[in-house]
């Protein structure tokens, strides 16, 4: 897992680049995500304890997800 704490820049830049993310793991006080290639293979797992980017997964649409 990397040790880069996750930002919905983040997020946001890797959907721009092609790429897709996917929520691993969600509570009220942390998120778990796997960045993935365009084909959907992941490529870094990444986390979040920022009650903003908590919220931001819990509404934001994720190819992957099926949304």
């Amino acid at each position: 897992m990397s040790t880069h704490a996750l930002t919905i820049d983040d997020l946001e830049r890797w959907v721009l680049s092609g790429a897709q993310w996917r929520v691993v793991d969600i509570s009220r006080e942390r998120a778990v995500v796997d960045m993935c290639t365009c084909m959907g293979e992941p490529v870094d797992r990444v986390e979040s304890d920022d009650p903003a980017v908590v919220g931001y997964l819990r509404t934001a649409r994720s190819e992957l997800d099926g949304s």
